[in-house]
């Protein structure tokens, strides 16, 4: 099974952010001085596109073992540089917006990918910031860290309680400079196992050309899976 970035999209036109309105839409996302730096949008923050056009939200919950590298992956699918000193535990709920314009049926809409995380320590002693996290979500992400094999573990371990959900799951792979100890046969079979979707962060979040077949393929994959709810949203 290959990763889901690399297949055939069903609604997402693949190409459209390579046109003329699709580059104009998408330098929105960029620092308006520094046009190499990704935009981070607070919660009353929003790219300025033309008025009218859809926004299509979806919730992802964001699980993984205890330093498996939640934090680190949202912040790499904003844009902000995967550089890390050190492990620190997220406290409470982190929440992150990420825009991705897209054109679907020959209609350009704009998708927010609300991303939610917790801390395993603060999740465990507040029972609420867990459930706040999956609540309502649309999907829910397992970051699979292939330097280690127990991340791994850990997803087989959620799988059968994230069926109640009736949320869509994908897993995040990240991959590693250190010895991989998830390889690439393991991770296939895995997943056809399981019959879930892997998406392999991309390795340079500021080069559109690997941003964006990665957003392409989530919005695609997500906006598939809820397509009889959002059927009437465009």
């Amino acid at each position: 099974m290959e990763s889901t970035t690399t297949t055939s999209l069903k609604h997402v036109d693949p190409d459209w952010y390579k046109t003329v309105e699709g580059e104009r839409i998408v330098q929105q996302l960029y620092h308006p001085i520094n046009t190499k730096v990704r935009k981070h949008f607070g919660i009353l923050e929003h790219p300025n596109v033309t008025p009218g056009t859809p926004e299509i939200m979806f919730k992802i919950g964001v699980l993984g073992k205890a330093g498996s590298g939640k934090t680190k992956t949202i912040s790499v699918l904003s844009g902000k540089p995967a550089v890390f000193p050190g492990y620190i535990e997220t406290i409470g709920i982190h929440v992150k917006n990420i825009y991705w314009p897209a054109q679907i049926q020959a209609k350009t809409c704009l998708f927010k990918l609300q991303f939610w995380e917790s801390g395993e320590s603060c999740s465990k002693r507040y029972n609420y910031i867990s459930t706040a996290c999956m609540e309502k979500t649309d999907a829910v992400a397992i970051v699979i860290n292939r330097a280690d094999r127990t991340s791994l573990d850990y997803a087989d371990s959620k799988l059968d309680s994230l069926s109640r959900l009736n949320s869509t799951v994908v897993l995040f792979v990240m991959d590693t400079e250190h010895d991989v100890q998830v390889h690439d046969q393991e991770l296939s079979q895995y997943a056809r196992r399981r019959r879930l979707p892997f998406f392999h962060l991309p390795p340079h979040t500021l080069d559109i050309k690997y941003f964006a077949p990665f957003y392409n393929s989530l919005c695609d994959f997500v906006y598939s899976s809820q397509h009889k709810v959002m059927s009437d949203t465009l």
